[in-house]
């Protein structure tokens, strides 16, 4: 394990990495996001406007994640984009009519 990690300008230590451990033993049934509000919490780690920084926590979960130092529990949700799923539009034959002139 890394001495320490540093996520958008917060540094986690080894002793940070064994809070995150113990939050997530504590609240099982918590979903991702519920354990990023916690954590946030805990930490007082607040945007300037005061609201909590869940999602960027939820990166830095996700980062000690994949690094293989902390379990999160399985995705619940998955938000799909709309852009990503929808069918290409046909083209448009007004628009590439080589046979009209130019105005």
């Amino acid at each position: 394990m890394a001495s320490e990690w540093r996520y958008r300008g917060r540094v986690v230590t080894a002793d940070d990495v064994t809070l995150i451990r113990q939050l997530i033993a504590e609240n099982p049934s918590a979903s991702r996001r519920r354990l990023s509000e916690k954590l946030c919490e805990v930490w007082q780690w607040k945007q300037a406007n005061g609201a909590l920084r869940a999602m960027v926590c939820r990166g830095l979960l996700l980062m000690l994640h994949r690094a293989g130092e902390i379990e999160l529990p399985p995705v619940r949700f998955k938000t799909l984009n709309p852009f990503v799923v929808r069918e290409t539009p046909a083209p448009d034959a007004r628009r590439h009519d080589s046979n009209r002139g130019c105005p």
